[in-house]
């Protein structure tokens, strides 16, 4: 248990955007920074300025406050089980981010943040009471849309080799869901269905989310930068086929990602399935030392070719 509890708080060898002392500061941390900065802007700004933040349908499509659409999933009141949602966001989301890469990840951020915002501005001025103001999901959203994804990408994980993760996904929408239906917010289920449908398609759309029949536009080769003109066929994901992210955890059992079937040289390629496989079958601390780091360096190398 204890090994478990130490593998889900430490911090990923992910891709930043840029440096933060000695850490590479990726999409997760940039969203978990902003999240605990509206926390200082609630209680140094005052109610008021921090309201601006949350997704409110009726002020996006009768004002214009656009901003709206986006800062929803970072505004975060500053409480206890907020901040455990900004807590489990950067331990889970750094999995996530591992599994999508950095630049796939960003656009599954933003995909999942904002269409579902748009879709309930269009809506609520269908019935005022799907016309609503959204304060409590907050990264909550992104984090809940994350474990669908990754139950849909690996049906069999199990969270502590005991509960399926896909369960977890499921009690955790359900609670929420009716929650919101129990105090009349029609609006806010939508908003979530809405959201967890749009992770899932989006999540597949990127490449992941593929073990369940999930409907999808294909653009997986999207998010690669200045090297989009290269061919990049669906299951030729490397960022996905990084075995240190993926088997780490409480769902540790976790098949790893289907090595792709090209990549900077056959031997590298090969090297790479060989230390997958192993620790598929026998965890990551099969590895040695050596073991490790030269996965780390194949990875990285297959995340930026």
């Amino acid at each position: 248990m204890s090994d478990y509890l130490a593998a889900m708080f430490r911090r990923r060898n992910n891709d930043g955007w840029f440096h933060a002392g000695r850490y590479d500061a990726t999409t997760v941390d940039i969203l978990c920074a902003l999240a605990v900065l509206t926390m200082f802007i609630y209680g140094i700004a005052g109610a008021d300025t921090f309201n601006r933040l949350i997704f409110n349908s009726f002020l996006v499509r009768e004002q214009y406050e656009v901003w709206r659409v986006v800062t929803w999933t970072v505004a975060t009141p500053p409480d206890f089980f907020p901040l455990l949602g900004v807590v489990f966001f950067w331990v889970f989301g750094q999995q996530l981010e591992a599994l999508f890469g950095r630049n796939r990840f960003l656009i599954w951020a933003m995909i999942t943040t904002i269409v579902p915002a748009i879709v309930l501005t269009f809506l609520g001025a269908l019935s005022a009471e799907i016309d609503f103001t959204n304060g409590e999901l907050g990264l909550q959203a992104l984090f809940l849309g994350g474990i669908w994804v990754y139950a849909a990408t690996y049906p069999g994980v199990r969270w502590f080799e005991v509960i399926p993760l896909w369960a977890i996904a499921a009690v955790f929408t359900v609670l929420n869901l009716l929650q919101y239906n129990g105090i009349g917010a029609t609006g806010k289920v939508l908003f979530l269905l809405v959201a967890m449908a749009v992770a899932l398609i989006s999540g597949r759309s990127l490449g992941l989310a593929t073990g369940w029949p999930i409907p999808h536009i294909d653009v997986s080769g999207a998010g690669q930068g200045g090297q989009s003109k290269r061919r990049a066929p669906k299951r030729s994901k490397p960022s996905r086929s990084s075995g240190s992210p993926v088997v780490e955890g409480p769902w540790r059992n976790a098949p790893p990602p289907v090595a792709p079937p090209t990549g900077p040289s056959p031997a590298d390629q090969a090297e790479l399935d060989a230390l997958l496989d192993k620790i598929g079958a026998s965890g990551m601390d099969s590895l040695s030392g050596t073991e490790k780091k030269r996965l780390n360096e194949l990875s990285k190398r297959l995340r930026n070719r």
